[in-house]
């Protein structure tokens, strides 16, 4: 079956959407494990357990509807692709497995983690990532690292 690329705008607004979502379900976690949105900074400096809770939280969110739920219930829909009637497939046009999903989030998300010695790097990677999305094929890097592609279905 031959998909159609999906446009740029409609792969932004889908993970604005995804974003939001995201943003919602971190600050759910907050309020669940106790911790107030100003005492986020003085946690990442200093280690706590409130802090590591929290991380796993997000880590359990992730996998579950960028891996997960994409995988195995909406064949490759996160839920602002869902939305927007987008999903994503292998570069082969096959349907997306755990492995390739694992590979695009694992990237995607790896950009964003905020350790002090990474930030500068894992920034510049994050903006080439983004950047990538001008080409003709409309592949960002994690696309071209997993071997996907997004398309209208």
């Amino acid at each position: 079956m031959d998909f159609e690329l999906a446009s740029r705008t409609r792969r932004l607004f889908a993970a604005w959407i995804d974003g939001t979502f995201y943003l919602l379900f971190s600050k759910l976690g907050l309020l669940i494990i106790g911790i107030e949105s100003k005492d986020i900074l003085h946690l990442y400096l200093y280690s706590s357990k409130q802090l590591f809770l929290y991380s796993i939280w997000l880590l359990l969110f992730i996998f579950l509807f960028y891996v997960l739920v994409p995988t195995y219930i909406w064949s490759g829909q996160t839920i602002g692709k869902r939305l927007l009637s987008i999903m994503v497939v292998k570069a082969t046009e096959d349907l997306v497995d755990l492995k390739t999903m694992s590979m695009r989030t694992i990237f995607a998300f790896g950009c964003q983690i905020n350790l002090p010695i990474l930030i500068q790097i894992l920034g510049i990677m994050y903006l080439v990532d983004l950047l990538f999305i001008i080409r003709k094929d409309q592949k960002a890097l994690h696309d071209l690292i997993a071997k996907t592609k997004v398309v209208y279905y």
